[in-house]
């Protein structure tokens, strides 16, 4: 891969301590994906093995950790004994001894709980999706890896047949690529409702920021991203942080490039139980199935939100001309609600809107550059606090069943109510196949 600066300063910086050595005479691999692992069984070897070919040989990095907070050392025992004493053959790439999966995908190990002990329980996932990432752009720059995409998904995905042949529809100056996902069921049946509940919840967010024509309207999900080396130096890896690792990264990747959203085929997530993060689907699932009634449980932020959010997108080529300019009243010229106007004005103060938009003017001679500034600043974060804002100004969030009445529907017109989860489903993956 290109030596730039930023690669060579990422490296004697921001790379994580304690990698192995290794050497390369020859590229392996074409394909590289990174998988952390914690407390999985050892039926995950199998899942593994069916890693799709691709056009050259696969390297799955797969990163075992624990978290600080589990005391329990055998935690990890049965994935790692299975790991051992599996009858995988093994061979060399250069320096490296790795375990042959199949004919066309090799596995290596970095156990950083063996390596290092337990992980801080505040750097979590993070660290495991940055520690396997580091490690696979070393053998990149080694010579080892000739891809250019860092895979990175999750042990309870299947990834489909044509995994690695979507990401050559990605753009060419993509730095990032979003696979389509879907949650399939377990052995649980209230598990898999409130999964797929909150799998719409997801979805409902994503549409919601689309209406809103918000250049961040993508799906933040660990298990179905792809970046590009390059660019992943550029943002200095994975934050690492307990949860939301994804979401962080992903947010300072859109501000260097775009990001891709593919159409193939889509990764099968497994419906489970699980608290090994703090938040996200693990958590939502749990809060959702001992709530009872999922369809009556209250996690849609309200469409109002969004339209406010449109509101304020539409109206920044008039910010634009005139950043003094009194937020309420041009709200309510683009066809606001005067009370939904003057909340969200005041969400907007809140978020130090005038600040950011004298930031903006300061730093632009054009009202492109002013546009391209006020999204660096009014980013994904700023648009998940406003929503919040917006929330906790009264427009509380919805359920299901009470979403079929609000106004915008945020739901592909495909789908007709009533909007119920089996059908709000099948319409999202037909749209997924269009």
């Amino acid at each position: 891969m290109h030596h730039s600066v930023a690669l060579q300063r990422y490296l004697q910086r921001h790379t994580e301590p304690g990698l192995p050595s290794h050497s390369f005479a020859q590229p392996h691999w074409l394909s590289v994906v990174v998988i952390p692992a914690y407390r999985e069984s050892p039926a995950l070897l199998e899942t593994l093995t069916h890693m799709p070919e691709g056009t050259g040989r696969t390297l799955i990095i797969l990163v075992l950790n624990r978290p600080d907070t589990d005391s329990d050392p055998q935690a990890n025992a049965e994935l790692r004994k299975a790991l051992q004493g599996q009858s995988l053959p093994q061979a060399q790439r250069g320096s490296v001894t790795i375990q042959c999966l199949n004919e066309h995908t090799d596995l290596y190990l970095h156990d950083i709980e063996l390596l290092c002990g337990p992980t801080p329980a505040a750097l979590g996932v993070g660290l495991a999706r940055k520690t396997g990432c580091d490690l696979a752009l070393q053998w990149m720059v080694a010579g080892g890896i000739s891809g250019q995409w860092l895979c990175c998904t999750d042990a309870d995905a299947s990834v489909p047949q044509d995994y690695f042949k979507q990401l050559d529809s990605a753009a060419p100056d993509a730095v990032a690529a979003i696979f389509r996902f879907q949650h399939m069921p377990g052995e649980e049946q209230d598990c898999d409702t409130a999964t797929a509940l909150y799998e719409l919840r997801l979805h409902h967010y994503v549409l919601g920021l689309e209406y809103a024509s918000s250049p961040y309207a993508h799906h933040t999900l660990g298990s179905c991203i792809a970046i590009r080396a390059d660019a992943y130096v550029q943002v200095r890896g994975f934050p690492k942080r307990a949860g939301a690792e994804d979401f962080y990264i992903l947010n300072k990747l859109a501000k260097i490039g775009p990001i891709s959203r593919l159409s193939g085929q889509y990764i099968q997530l497994q419906s489970r139980h699980s608290s090994r993060v703090p938040f996200g689907t693990g958590p939502a699932v749990a809060a959702i199935t001992e709530a009872g009634r999922p369809e009556d449980v209250r996690i849609f932020d309200h469409p109002r939100c969004f339209e406010a959010l449109r509101t304020l997108l539409a109206s920044l080529p008039e910010l634009t001309q005139s950043p003094d300019a009194a937020l309420a009243p041009l709200f309510v010229r683009q066809g606001l609600d005067a009370t939904v106007a003057e909340q969200s004005d005041a969400a907007l103060q809140a978020l130090g809107i005038r600040s950011g938009l004298a930031h903006c003017q300061r730093q632009s001679k054009s009202s492109a550059q002013f546009l391209r500034q006020f999204h660096q600043w009014f980013d994904a974060f700023r648009t998940l606090k406003f929503i919040h804002l917006m929330r906790d100004a009264g427009w509380e969030q919805q359920s299901l069943t009470q979403l079929g009445a609000l106004e915008p529907n945020l739901w592909p017109a495909v789908v007709q109510p009533p909007h119920s989860m089996a059908r709000l489903r099948a319409g999202l993956l037909r749209l997924s196949h269009d």
